[in-house]
């Protein structure tokens, strides 16, 4: 029965039974564990507002997927994501609906709004670190880490719509944080410091300390597949950090593995002077494009 279980899942991308997807994210990523065992993660997560969330990761050479439940509901909320690396296509399947793909953005949108209203879906951005800290695999070293922090992306962009979303910073939004950025003074030139501090980007969190920027000892490796990535320049910190993986100056590096400038982050980041918009709330440019999955 498992076996023919974790078939389904590899042929549809999305399970057909509560008993099937919460056996699934316990057991399959162990059932497949033939295909290595970097490529499979699972395990289970308490939040700090009490909530059990089970999840497992598959990344293999085909297709990557991820399963996410709770256990402790009578009718718990599950999610599969499964992402195709012959074609690019990104299958989405909550309970209850329909699977769509990556191409229908605006039934994905509609979708994947009312899973972020669920206690998982709410939980998204803590979960995303547990994972990162528990295994230690960047997004972009596994495409199934990815679909994970992708919808941690949204989740965080979802619930904190008018509080630290990326956005153009010319605009006058004023914004509450619950976030400040690290002690920099130490650790960055004096010109990066006064603009991390200044009266923008304090109200977007500041900058982190793990910034790389110009002059910092937080360095950025060239990789061949992304194109030159950078450390951040004075101006380009002033304007928000577009092209760093996380709201404005903060950096979420599980994602991309470090926080310099990307080239797949920039688009995104340029998508979201709509915050609104739907390349902007789905990620496109850093999480989906015409080519499925991106890296960074």
């Amino acid at each position: 029965a498992l076996k023919e279980a974790v078939v389904s899942t590899q042929s549809t991308g999305y399970v057909d039974s509560v008993m099937s997807i919460r056996n699934l994210v316990l057991i399959a990523c162990l059932a497949l564990g033939v295909l290595g065992e970097d490529q499979s993660y699972n395990g289970s997560y308490r939040t700090s507002e009490g909530y059990e969330i089970e999840y497992g990761i598959l990344n293999t050479d085909t297709y990557s997927l991820l399963l996410l439940t709770r256990p402790d509901e009578p009718a718990p909320p599950l999610l599969s994501v499964r992402h195709s690396k012959g074609d690019g296509k990104i299958t989405l399947h909550l309970s209850g609906y329909e699977p769509i793909t990556s191409a229908d953005t605006e039934e994905e949108a509609r979708m994947t709004a009312e899973f972020m209203t669920t206690n998982i879906g709410k939980s998204l951005p803590e979960l995303s670190s547990h994972v990162f800290e528990e295994h230690g695999v960047y997004g972009y070293e596994n495409d199934g880490m990815m679909l994970l922090h992708q919808l941690a992306m949204f989740s965080h962009n979802f619930h904190a719509e008018k509080r630290r979303k990326k956005r153009n910073v010319y605009t006058n939004d004023v914004v509450d944080v619950e976030e400040r950025g690290n002690n920099i003074e130490d650790i960055f030139p004096a010109e990066i410091v006064e603009i991390c501090e200044g009266e923008l980007l304090s109200q977007h969190g500041g900058c982190s300390s793990n910034l790389a920027v110009v002059g910092g000892p937080n360095e950025c490796e060239f990789r061949k597949d992304e194109g030159f990535i950078h450390q951040f320049e004075a101006d380009e910190v002033a304007k928000g950090c577009y092209g760093l993986c996380g709201p404005w100056c903060t950096c979420w590096h599980q994602i991309c593995g470090d926080c310099c400038w990307h080239p797949g982050c920039d688009q995104h980041d340029h998508y979201c002077d709509d915050p609104k918009s739907k390349e902007c709330r789905l990620g496109k440019g850093v999480v989906y494009g015409t080519k499925g999955l991106h890296k960074c």
